[in-house]
């Protein structure tokens, strides 16, 4: 961590328990969860709401904080598509079996939902806002102040005032790919060996299978590992991404139109399913998709969400991960306000767990770049650790022990180095 960081005296007067860094999914579960806790919360949102956001994917081991934010009665009135399974297509058009997720689920629980973003997140902060945290927006995060290496509030500026320093017990980064708090302490880096980027637009009038399968992901793959990601999303709408290496994607141009009408038109059952679509826009991408921050809590201070760091978007992690993230990270920091223990160790008390789940995630975001491995050879050879193959699918790798599969799919695929040492 470097050290140059500004101190702060420490004469101010916290008037919030917790001051939170952005007004997505993960830092408006971690606010509502605190609030009705009976800790004061605020969000510093850099934008307003709605705003749009790319990630629309949910899967189903979200169900239980969806569940304590109180969201499950309004996710079920929404006219987002339930989702109920992930089938991946290979370059040749042939389909493999799709994964439903009641395999190992029951009830409810083994359907999630395709979200719009827009709507989504604005429920959930909408949903904080009704527990009680007061959400500022239009409100950038400049710096967080520390007193020596304990972070004691943060620097903000709302448009068109003065910057204004908020003390506050606990700094909270959910500010996605921004990373304030990596920025500043110079804490974020590249995962080696994935180096991915993502185009994506939206159709209208896309393909949709029939029945329980209308709201299914699907991925189709293409020659070297890429692959296409198909979502139904509300009013006939399909969102529909390319993620190839870097080098691959860029090979021949840097025109985002230029690559990706290209790569659609070489993807054959992608273009049958497209054959009546209108495409409505725009075109957007990322150029590098995965990073990871070396530290993700300190004395004062915590990340969650993509501001801790982003793999991929295969297995739609991103979002079940900033859930779930502020979710355990609430209950870490509830406890640090009870005992007004604000270090590092204290905050850092659900890291463990989380981390673990991440790097289950990690060891099968590499296995599905791997040529060499393929996950229905995976399931013949181990048929044992099918459903904890599913598990996977559906989130369920965090806080349990994945010890036999992991070990399985070392069988037949190298184990990348860890992400946190």
């Amino acid at each position: 961590m470097r050290s140059d960081v500004e101190n702060t005296t420490s004469g101010m007067k916290s008037e919030y328990d917790v001051v939170v860094i952005g007004g997505g999914p993960a830092g408006s579960t971690a606010a509502a969860l605190l609030q009705k806790r009976g800790h004061r919360c605020l969000i510093l949102e850099s934008t307003s709401f709605p705003r749009y956001h790319v990630g629309e994917s949910l899967i189903p081991h979200t169900y239980s904080t969806f569940d304590r934010l109180g969201l499950l009665p309004k996710l079920r009135a929404s006219n987002f598509p339930a989702k109920y399974s992930v089938r991946f297509v290979a370059p040749t058009g042939k389909e493999a079996a799709p994964f439903y997720f009641s395999e190992t689920l029951d009830g409810e629980r083994a359907q999630t939902w395709q979200v719009k973003r827009s709507d989504f997140d604005q429920l959930c902060q909408n949903n904080a806002r009704e527990a009680g945290v007061e959400i500022r927006s239009n409100t950038k995060v400049s710096k967080i102040l520390f007193e020596g290496t304990q972070a004691i509030g943060v620097r903000a500026e709302t448009f068109g005032q003065p910057p204004q320093d908020i003390p506050a017990s606990v700094v909270v980064d959910a500010s996605g790919r921004a990373t304030v708090i990596g920025k500043q302490l110079g804490l974020k880096r590249d995962i080696p060996g994935l180096n991915k980027s993502a185009i994506w637009t939206y159709y209208r009038g896309g393909y949709r299978r029939p029945g329980i399968d209308a709201g299914e992901t699907t991925v189709f793959m293409l020659p070297g590992r890429g692959w296409f990601w198909y979502i139904p999303l509300p009013d006939d709408v399909v969102s529909v991404g390319i993620v190839a290496s870097t080098e691959y994607l860029f090979r021949h141009s840097n025109q985002y139109e230029d690559i990706f009408s290209q790569e659609v038109s070489l993807c054959k059952p992608l273009t049958e399913w497209l054959t009546a679509a209108e495409s409505i826009g725009p075109l957007r991408g990322i150029r590098k998709l995965a990073y990871i921050n070396e530290q993700v809590v300190g004395d004062g201070w915590l990340m969650i969400g993509d501001a801790a760091g982003f793999l991929d978007p295969v297995y739609s992690s991103g979002l079940f991960l900033a859930l779930v993230s502020g979710d355990l990270a609430s209950e870490s920091i509830h406890q640090a306000l009870n005992d007004k223990d604000y270090s590092k160790s204290k905050l850092s008390s659900f890291v463990p767990t989380l981390w673990e789940g991440v790097e289950v995630i990690h060891r099968l975001v590499r296995a599905f770049y791997d040529p060499d491995f393929s996950f229905p050879d995976f399931a013949k050879r181990f048929p044992d650790q099918r459903s904890t193959l599913i598990d996977c699918l559906i989130g369920d790798v965090v806080g349990r022990d994945m010890t036999p599969f992991l070990m399985a799919l070392a069988e037949m695929t190298e184990p990348p180095a860890p992400l946190h040492t």
